[in-house]
């Protein structure tokens, strides 16, 4: 069962490697992507190290590290990535004065 956990760990981390990828790039938001960064480093980190601990007393730890990641980078994203306020379209460019 420890062996789903740890693909599916390495499969989000890569996720959020793109994603923070794609954050820098598009929305400029540095310390977002680089709190997106150590997460994606740490859930792939600790999906490989999964595989190593297989079959030993330990190896429930990095499930419960991966549920740690995850609630932290929830919170990062609740706090961090929030959208910026889009201006009116229906304001009336002639009433400007």
């Amino acid at each position: 069962m420890n062996l789903f956990y740890n693909i599916a760990s390495i499969f989000v981390g890569l996720l959020l490697l793109a994603f923070g990828i794609l954050t820098l790039l598009k929305k400029k938001k540095i310390l977002f992507s680089v709190l997106t960064f150590i997460h994606s480093a740490l859930f792939i980190g600790f999906g490989i190290l999964g595989f190593f601990l297989m079959n030993t007393e330990y190896e429930s730890l990095t499930i419960l590290a991966m549920l740690a990641f995850a609630i932290t980078f929830l919170l990062i994203m609740l706090t961090l990535y929030k959208k910026e306020p889009r201006k009116k379209d229906n304001e009336d460019p002639s009433m400007k004065k």
